[in-house]
């Protein structure tokens, strides 16, 4: 095990999220996991363990991790950069971006309702057995009746951000990949996250499995969401591969007096305060927020903590009152017996982080450094 902890963070206290990891890897919830604490912008401690595949290399701080469902909070991002260049309206229709809706309840559907999951879609179809390809995709969510009427009620949908990066590429006339590319990683200095992992990255990536498209295959560099998988391995809710460091870059890029913003102030409240009616539940544009059950918060962050997981076991959350900056990567999907047990590992995890912050803001690393 690899662990690291400098300034603002109670060493006695944060040790307590590594054993929690630590507890959790010997239980083979998953083979691998990096997690990486940063507080106002600088990292204040890092651990790392486990191998990237059974019997292979040792898990490290730069190893890639298939992002799974964090992908939405990319799209999300770099959605919000087009709508500050005016490119798009939150307010637009979908039919005004995809005629082929015209006609159709899904076409009267806002793209703010889809970034905050109030769209009335359902939340999953199986894309795949209608065809390969992001138009085969499209063609299958354009022909899916909505659940509910728009903006009615919260259901969490895939469909509605393979739906959002389609819109976003397609504005841009960028393919997604270059999008997300140009619009957040290169803004966050970014050098490894992105979509379909050359053969370099591949090795350096921690194995998935168990898939239910791909029975009894690992999986390396190859995205394990079926519906992803059948798109090409590029879509708006799922493709993406990160590394911790470049992840914790995002976030802090959303913090307030961020030193690299990602976004202009005026988008950022769009990030990170939720946009739909708290009967509703608590979702931004792009993250959940309170009181949103999804919301990996744990019992001890503040109230306007935001943030997002990933089905293959990885989240990224953002406490922007403690200025705190949490990532967690696994590959929980490795090994189907314990498919649940990151749930409640991850919140251990953050009520030992959230426990362990001190008075003291003058932390020795700095995420330049790091790198």
């Amino acid at each position: 095990m690899d662990r690291a902890t400098t300034g603002p963070l109670d060493a006695s206290r944060i040790r307590a999220a590594d054993e929690h990891l630590r507890r959790g890897l010997d239980d083979g919830a998953y083979g691998a996991a990096v997690l990486l604490v940063a507080v106002r912008g600088h990292v204040a401690h890092r651990c790392v363990m486990g191998e990237l595949h059974p019997g292979g290399p040792a898990c490290r701080i730069d190893s890639l991790f298939d992002l799974a469902s964090l992908t939405k909070p990319v799209t999300a991002m770099a959605v919000l950069t087009l709508v500050e260049q005016g490119a798009v309206l939150l307010t637009d229709p979908v039919s005004l971006h995809l005629p082929e809706s015209q006609g159709t309840a899904l076409g009267g559907v806002t793209l703010v309702q889809l970034a905050t999951h109030v769209s009335g879609l359902p939340a999953w179809i199986p894309l795949y057995e209608h065809g390969y390809g992001a138009d085969a995709a499209i063609d299958a969510i354009v022909r899916t009746p909505l659940a509910r009427e728009p903006g009615a009620g919260y259901e969490y949908s895939d469909l509605n951000y393979v739906l959002l990066g389609q819109i976003a590429a397609g504005v841009a006339h960028l393919p997604l990949e270059r999008l997300v590319a140009e619009r957040v990683g290169r803004r966050l200095g970014w050098r490894d996250t992105g979509y379909l992992p050359g053969k370099a990255l591949r090795e350096r990536a921690a194995a998935t499995g168990n898939c239910p498209g791909r029975p009894g295959r690992l999986l390396h560099g190859e995205v394990h969401d079926a519906n992803a998988h059948f798109m090409g391995g590029v879509s708006g809710h799922a493709g993406l591969f990160g590394t911790a460091e470049e992840l914790i870059a995002l976030g802090c890029s959303l913090l307030p007096g961020a030193a690299r913003p990602l976004l202009s102030a005026a988008a950022a409240r769009l990030a990170t305060t939720s946009r739909i009616p708290a009967s509703l539940g608590g979702q931004t544009v792009g993250w959940f927020a309170s009181p949103n059950p999804m919301l990996p918060r744990g019992d001890l962050l503040c109230d306007t903590t935001f943030g997002h997981t990933g089905f293959t076991g990885t989240l990224l959350t953002v406490d922007p009152e403690a200025q705190l900056v949490v990532t967690l990567l696994t590959n929980r999907v490795i090994d189907a017996r314990n498919n649940g047990a990151i749930l409640r590992t991850r919140k251990q995890v953050l009520n030992a982080v959230a426990s362990a912050l001190t008075g003291d803001r003058s932390p020795q690393t700095t995420l330049e450094a790091e790198r």
